[in-house]
């Protein structure tokens, strides 16, 4: 008997809850700090408390001896080039254009799934993802307010946050079949050290130069919340939906996060919301859940019958 088909993940939900707001969080955390040095003090943070919950559960944070270089490479991947891609990339294209970009991912992840024998492809599938895509680029380019910049400015970013976007999917991909062998927390925090080349460059000077003593109660509290909420939480939660439904339901769920940073925005920040706006959430919603459901029903159908 073939096993329940699920469509909602819990823990996806939350991650994308925590990441919507993280866009209006950060927003107010980079009137006092750079993203460089949020970026590096965030990773540290995080890997610290990790530690402590992995040590706490009892779990080795040393891998296996063939899974070393992998766990690695994943860290690498999706805690240090990505992140340095994708906060290089949102200084230069318009917010709107950045979370159209990204939204690629979940058109990204099912190809590289299937080019990694990890999925079958299912058409129906892809089209609910391109419908989701296509109800994020109605809340995005109604939200999108023009930063300065050229033309050549904005196609730059734009073209860095495409590489994020392709990067982030591909570690994804790699972060499926060790997900079988290690706990969510216990593979992330052991894949951390992995983005120590990327970060430590990219951040260290900014993060030591940081106005660390002068920052206000707010900033404090978004950037608690950048840290434990978006972070902590958001990425073990992440792998948590990875390891339930596979890397392309999985990724579809990101299509919820432009809208919700459009709705967060315009609940805490006072931005307003075009009707287009509203449409573009159903269609976000519409869309996740036929791209969900038509991929769990694809991979469903590959398992064999008992």
């Amino acid at each position: 008997m073939r096993s329940r088909l699920k469509l909602l993940s819990a823990p996806l939900l939350l991650t994308m809850l925590a990441w919507g707001y993280n866009f209006v969080s950060l927003k107010m955390l980079y009137r006092e700090l750079k993203p460089e040095a949020i970026a590096l003090s965030r990773f540290l943070l995080m890997w610290a408390l990790l530690v402590v919950i992995c040590r706490v559960r009892g779990e080795s944070l040393m891998p296996a001896k063939e899974d070393r270089w992998r766990v690695l490479l994943v860290g690498f991947i999706t805690m240090g080039v990505y992140m340095v891609l994708f906060l290089s990339g949102i200084r230069y294209t318009t917010a709107g254009e950045g979370a159209i970009v990204l939204a690629t991912v979940p058109l990204i992840t099912p190809l590289l799934a299937v080019l990694f024998r990890q999925e079958t492809f299912s058409a129906p599938a892809l089209g609910g993802a391109f419908l989701a895509f296509a109800g994020v680029a109605c809340v995005a380019l109604e939200s999108a307010a023009p930063k300065p910049g050229t033309v050549v400015d904005i196609w730059r970013g734009d073209m860095v946050v495409l590489a994020s976007a392709f990067v982030w999917s591909l570690g994804i991909v790699l972060t499926r079949p060790l997900l079988k062998r290690y706990s969510p927390s216990q593979l992330l925090t052991m894949s951390m050290p992995g983005a120590l080349p990327v970060l430590i460059p990219y951040g260290l000077m900014p993060m030591l130069h940081a106005p660390w003593s002068n920052l206000s109660p707010v900033a404090w509290a978004n950037f608690g919340q950048v840290v434990l909420l978006s972070g902590v939480m958001g990425f073990v939660f992440f792998n948590v939906g990875l390891r339930q439904v596979g890397p392309s339901a999985t990724t579809i769920y990101q299509f919820f996060v432009p809208a919700l940073a459009a709705f967060f925005a315009y609940a805490l920040l006072g931005q307003s919301l075009a009707p287009l706006q509203w449409v573009g959430f159903a269609i976000v919603i519409t869309g996740v859940l036929w791209g969900s459901w038509a991929r769990q029903r694809a991979n469903a159908r590959a398992l064999p019958q008992t």
